[in-house]
């Protein structure tokens, strides 16, 4: 009796083991729930950067442009380096452009952001003489700018933000085929995955050559009309958006009614002169938050017998979830008003 019960109680647990082993959500399911639970990120930091894979423009276009200049564009990198807290709402980054070749220089321009501010950084610009401003903070007052332009800025609530979104991812992915468009892949195909990200699941949301013209009618025909809807029938949705019901009501109709055959002309045109390379997003997911994201995109475009090819990577990596976050920069002093600013440009010596 005591070996029957060892025997049932190790079965127990090995098939415990598999039940974890075998968890994984399938690729559609996965990706929903993460998005769902990233909405819980009330803190991070974060790195992203933008690169161009392929530049190659045919002899009409480059025509007149220097040669530097074209190296330098298809050498170029973007990095962001940046933090972020929900509550009180608090984010700041530094953009930093990288220009390679004969004209090679670096921009760095520092941002901070509240609820109802934005702090620039002026940078130093080759070339172009800033004065006093350079290296100092512009500060733009959101609430002043909306008055000015007689609109009203909406009230930031991150909770009911976060709602929207996710609810519109909801409704995005809900419509898209899980075999045509998702699939789990490797984390050694997942490019630039950092070596300190462990993930237990890798989903890629692709479109092909084939699959864009039916991704282009299912936005149309099914995404949006719901989201309408969604806005239809949520009024602070649509205050955040600062959105008239009467508008959303006449977009609804006319998507309802409109005629497809130009935009089912202008997807045939399209595919006559463009080749999908690549329009893919993929994301690893740990604990179920989508810590690592890579967006490609890789198109070819030929017209009267000339082809253009471009492709570029967009990653980002968010780490320190949920943890107290410190802000280097943090809230600038003694900033200058967007009119001190316009002010350097009309001075004396410029």
């Amino acid at each position: 009796m005591k070996r029957l019960m060892q025997a049932v109680l190790l079965i127990l647990a090995v098939s415990v083991v598999l039940a974890g082993c075998s968890s994984a959500k399938a690729p559609k399911e996965a990706i929903q729930a993460a998005f769902a639970k990233s909405m819980e990120m009330n803190s991070y930091t974060f790195t992203s950067a933008l690169s161009i894979d392929k530049l190659e423009l045919p002899p009409a276009l480059l025509e007149g442009m220097d040669p530097a200049m074209a190296d330098m564009v298809k050498n170029a990198t973007l990095n962001i380096d940046g933090v972020y807290q929900a509550d009180p709402m608090q984010m700041e980054m530094t953009l930093k452009l990288d220009l390679k070749g004969d004209m090679a220089f670096s921009l760095n321009v520092p941002i901070v952001m509240t609820q109802d501010k934005i702090w620039v950084k002026i940078p130093q610009i080759p070339g172009f003489p800033l004065g006093d401003a350079a290296g100092k903070f512009m500060e733009i007052d959101m609430k002043e700018l909306a008055a000015e332009e007689g609109v009203e800025i909406p009230t930031l609530d991150i909770d009911k933000q976060r709602k929207m979104t996710e609810d519109m991812a909801g409704i995005f992915f809900k419509q898209f085929d899980e075999k045509t468009y998702f699939s789990e892949v490797k984390k050694d195909e997942v490019a630039g995955l950092p070596e300190d990200v462990k993930p237990d699941q890798v989903v890629k949301f692709n479109v092909t050559q084939e699959t864009f013209e039916p991704m282009v009618m299912t936005i149309v025909d099914k995404v949006a009309p719901e989201i309408i809807d969604l806005l239809l029938n949520n009024e602070d949705y649509r205050k955040t958006f600062q959105l008239e019901k009467a508008d959303l009501e006449q977009a609804k109709k006319e998507l309802a009614e409109g005629d497809r055959s130009e935009l089912r002309k202008g997807l045939d045109e399209f595919k006559k002169n463009a080749k999908v390379n690549e329009l893919s997003l993929t994301t690893a997911i740990v604990d179920e938050l989508p810590v690592y994201q890579v967006a490609k995109a890789d198109l070819d475009f030929t017209q009267e017998g000339e082809t253009a090819k471009a492709g570029l990577t967009f990653t980002t990596l968010y780490s320190n979830i949920n943890e107290k976050v410190e802000f280097p920069i943090g809230i600038p002093k003694d900033a200058m008003s967007m009119e001190e600013l316009m002010g350097t440009f009309t001075g004396p010596g410029l």
